[in-house]
């Protein structure tokens, strides 16, 4: 058929919906034995959501390290949001082209404590995905970048504010 021709029109009324199954249906093996389903797990629901203005604060600044990372923003405009480090590794991805054309998809926040955000970011670079996750700690009551690990290459990360505890 053709899909031009094609129309589209709603269900009808008298079917009813899809109803969610609440329990797995366990078929047991002879040869394996089976542990019968006597708890339902709870569902655990975050007792202390993340601060809008924090989650903001995150996105931005992961916003404006990866315009840093594609050319469209210096690295002396982070002077006082990232550590030294971290702007060092940035302007050597940016001098070397590593991350031409890099955008950011989406970022996922979290906070482990009061003095951490720990972002994750979905980057597109051209037709593939790329992964990165920053450490953003407060030092001396104001929130700066500490961490970055990306991935820019397949079998390549690049890593700045990681100290190895081994020394190697």
């Amino acid at each position: 058929m053709d899909p031009a021709l094609a129309r589209c029109r709603p269900a009808p009324a008298s079917r009813p919906p899809a109803l969610p199954l609440v329990e797995p249906f366990l078929q047991p093996v002879p040869q394996q034995p089976v542990l019968p389903w006597t708890v339902v797990p709870e569902v655990i629901t975050d007792a202390s959501p993340l601060d809008p203005d924090l989650r903001q604060l995150a996105t931005a600044l992961t916003a404006a390290l990866v315009e840093v990372l594609g050319g469209q923003r210096s690295p002396a405009q982070l002077e006082l949001w990232a550590e030294p480090d971290l702007l060092n590794l940035l302007e050597h991805l940016r001098r070397a082209r590593d991350a031409d054309g890099i955008t950011l998809r989406s970022v996922r926040v979290q906070a482990p404590h009061d003095g951490a955000l720990e972002v994750s970011a979905h980057l597109r670079q051209g037709q593939e995905s790329r992964a990165a996750a920053v450490r953003i700690s407060r030092r001396r009551g104001r929130w700066v970048a500490t961490h970055l690990v990306i991935a820019l290459r397949p079998g390549i990360v690049h890593r700045a504010g990681w100290v190895n505890p081994f020394g190697a």
